[in-house]
């Protein structure tokens, strides 16, 4: 249940645009929001987001497959 709950974390950070309003809405701190979503991108070993002075912005789907790890 937890990996639900972070991926709706993700999808309200993208909704948004916003890490802040984000939070707000899930009533957590943003700094708590940020943890959240630096763990699922060490993880996956890619950024999720592009991050710049006007918010939060989803990377393409592109950008994460560059940095899966090939299969043997």
């Amino acid at each position: 249940m937890r990996h639900m709950r972070i991926w709706t974390y993700v999808d309200l950070a993208a909704r948004h645009g916003s890490l802040r309003r984000a939070a707000e809405e899930l009533n957590i701190t943003p700094s708590a929001l940020q943890r959240r979503i630096q763990d699922v991108e060490d993880d996956l070993g890619a950024a999720i987001f592009e991050r710049s002075a006007q918010g939060v912005r989803p990377v393409s789907y592109t950008h994460l497959r560059a940095h899966e790890t090939p299969e043997h």
